[in-house]
């Protein structure tokens, strides 16, 4: 799985097409905490000033449009001006921006079991290709960890859980050592806590995969599409 260790611009802004997709190296975070930190979004506003006038989410996250994990690689999409932070917004609101990961995945069907904390596996998710759906809620110590909320949860953690349900589609391959996810409404960690849930969690993932060896945890971005646009990485 590509990751080269340095973060690439793959797309830099035009006045037809004004934002930027970065390719984030894992261990790199996408946003900082306060100005000046180290990260993808950083780098950008370095690389290209204009950038720095977006109002986004955060007034620290200026136009992010979406965050990666800091372990995981891959592309990242910053709007360079209001008007297209504004429209790719809308864009996410109706589902029309997709993002796509790539996962090398362990075929754990007792992982959710091992890990606790999750809801009973849905009964499609070892066939080839199939979808997952859910609520999210905090988990373990300061919330570290999320876990799905969906029939059979229970009352508590029921309680816990949001209002939007998120989902994710997943195309296993390789004989089930590689899933191919997508996505058009993130929650945190959801692609990976699904995965898990299902019994295919990231190699090398320390939150969600009971089995991990300590290695780099094999999650990329290798996706994004809009109205207008699309690219993919390897």
């Amino acid at each position: 799985m590509k990751d080269s260790g340095r973060i690439e611009i793959l797309h830099a802004p035009t006045d037809s097409e004004p934002f930027i997709v970065l390719d984030k190296p894992s261990g790199m975070p996408t946003a900082p905490l306060s100005d000046g930190d180290e990260s993808a979004l950083s780098f950008a506003l370095e690389s290209f000033p204009e950038a720095g006038g977006v109002s986004g989410r955060k007034a620290v996250e200026r136009g992010l449009v979406h965050r990666l994990d800091t372990a995981t690689s891959g592309l990242v999409l910053i709007a360079s001006t209001q008007e297209f932070y504004d429209f790719i917004s809308a864009e996410q609101d109706a589902g029309r921006f997709v993002k796509h990961y790539r996962a090398d995945v362990d075929d754990i069907p007792s992982c959710a079991s091992e890990l606790g904390g999750f809801p009973p596996v849905p009964a499609c998710v070892r066939a080839g290709t199939f979808r997952v759906e859910s609520f999210f809620r905090p988990f373990g110590p300061r919330g570290a960890c999320v876990r799905p909320v969906a029939e059979g949860s229970g009352r508590a953690a029921s309680r816990k859980g949001g209002t939007r349900v998120y989902s994710t589609g997943v195309s296993l391959a390789g004989g089930k050592s590689r899933a191919l996810c997508s996505i058009t409404a993130g929650f945190r960690h959801q692609v990976r806590c699904h995965l898990a849930w299902c019994g295919f969690p990231v190699r090398g993932d320390a939150l969600y995969n009971p089995r991990g060896d300590g290695g780099p945890m094999l999650f990329r971005a290798v996706g994004i599409e809009f109205p207008g646009f699309s690219l993919r990485v390897e």
